[in-house]
C-alpha cells in the first residue's frame, strides 16, 4: 500500500513533468490510499487548467468525469477527512504547511506507509518528519 496525493493524481490527466511516473504508479499493482479529498483536489487541478486556457473546458469535464468514474471503482481506498482531522491539524501546524496537504501526511501516518509527492516544498518540509514521504521520480525539488 501507498498514498498517493493529488499532485501526482492530476498527473495522470495533465501532461507535465512526472506524468510517465504518476499514470505507471496509478495503474500498477500497488494498493493506494487517499484521504477523501483527493476527490475534490484532482477535479479543481483540471478545471483551474481550463480557466487558465491550458485545456478546453469540455476536455476538462471530460478527464473530471474519468476521474470521477475510477474512484468509484476503487482506484483507491479513501479514508474520510473527519478521521484525519485532528491528526492532520497537528501535523500542519508543527510543519508549519497547508492542512489540505497534511491530510494525506496524516493517511500514510496512520497506515504505516510511503507517501509520495510532486511537490518538493511539501517533501522537504515534512521529510525530517516522516522519512517515508518521497518525491515523484520525474519531479524537481522546489
Amino acid at each position: 500500500m501507498i498514498v498517493i496525493d493529488a499532485s501526482v493524481a492530476a498527473k495522470v490527466y495533465i501532461e507535465e513533468a512526472g506524468s510517465d511516473e504518476a499514470i505507471a504508479l496509478l495503474t500498477g499493482q500497488q494498493k493506494l490510499l487517499a484521504p477523501e479529498l483527493i476527490r475534490v483536489e484532482v477535479a479543481a487541478a483540471l478545471l483551474r487548467r481550463a480557466r487558465k486556457g491550458e485545456l478546453v473546458a469540455a476536455e476538462a469535464q471530460r478527464r473530471c468525469r474519468h476521474w470521477l468514474e475510477r474512484l468509484r471503482l476503487g482506484l483507491f481506498r479513501l479514508t474520510p477527512d473527519e478521521e484525519l482531522l485532528d491528526d492532520a491539524i497537528a501535523l500542519a501546524a508543527e510543519l508549519k504547511h497547508p492542512l489540505q496537504d497534511c491530510l494525506y501526511l496524516a493517511v500514510a501516518r496512520r497506515a504505516d506507509v510511503s507517501l509520495i509527492t510532486a511537490d518538493g516544498k511539501f517533501r522537504q518540509r515534512a521529510h525530517p518528519f516522516d522519512s517515508r514521504i518521497a518525491l515523484l521520480r520525474g519531479c524537481e525539488p522546489n
